[in-house]
């Protein structure tokens, strides 16, 4: 009987799925809603943070201290030393086992030497779609120039220039006040601190999700939203390399 139980029990335990032993880069700009203005940074999830994976510097990793945000935080992807590395801490991002990265941490950060594997193995993979995606187009966001280009980006300039006034008029009222103003016109509605729809109009996706898409006015100076709403595109090539279809819209035939 005791064997049996001992048996269940790991045969429990093995079943469970343990935190992941290696964190995944991923890359993200949302505008507005990106801290530090997006420059070269990192988000993560708050579980992560005071853990072998991300702590200070000063911390040894055996006794790691929580990263603050707007400081300098060592990062590792894995139980390796030589997968750590100092990085701007800007709080808090996705879901647990991954570190959130901006298009400036990589543009900045891949033509280092000696920056961790996992790292190096993103930027090669980001290169390697930038180069796919331009074999036979033109990224106009990086190549403002060339023919096509021009009403392509004058679009996106007039989008953004259409929703700059609502989207000061909803951070001046509050978005309660703001979308009931706006009761009758549900398209000019916004969520998430102004920055979002409030109806949902992104997808569906293979799963059949929908999201709610992040408005133009939100994109920095020189970068525009994506197809699906989900990120800004800007002339870093790693927007397009990192983000992918996400900003193909900005792209022409060569």
């Amino acid at each position: 009987m005791l064997r049996r139980i001992i048996l269940g029990i790991i045969a429990l335990l093995c079943a469970t799925p343990a935190f992941a032993e290696e964190l995944q880069p991923t890359i993200y700009s949302d505008g507005a809603s990106c801290p530090g203005n997006c420059d070269a940074h990192v988000v993560f999830h708050k579980s992560i943070n005071g853990t072998k994976f991300a702590s200070l510097p000063s911390s040894p990793r055996s006794s790691p201290v929580a990263c603050k945000n707007g400081e300098t935080c060592r990062i590792c992807f894995d139980e390796r030393d030589s997968s750590c590395m100092e990085v701007m801490y800007r709080g808090n991002g996705p879901e647990k086992e991954r570190f959130d990265f901006t298009p400036a941490f990589y543009e900045a950060t891949c033509p280092k030497q000696g920056i961790p594997e996992a790292l190096a193995k993103q930027c090669k993979s980001f290169d390697r779609q930038f180069a796919k995606l331009t074999a036979d187009a033109v990224y106009c966001l990086s190549d403002q120039t060339h023919p096509g280009c021009q009403d392509l980006l004058a679009a996106a300039e007039a989008a953004k220039a259409t929703d700059e006034p609502l989207w000061e008029d909803c951070k001046a009222m509050g978005e309660a006040a703001f979308n009931r103003k706006h009761a009758a016109e549900p398209a000019k509605q916004r969520s998430e601190h102004c920055a979002y729809e409030k109806k949902g109009t992104g997808g569906p996706n293979s799963k059949g999700q929908t999201w709610r898409r992040l408005l133009p006015a939100l994109c920095q100076k020189g970068a525009y939203v994506g197809r699906d709403g989900l990120d800004c595109c800007d002339s870093n090539n790693m927007s397009l390399g990192g983000l992918g279809r996400e900003c193909t819209n900005y792209t022409v035939k060569k």
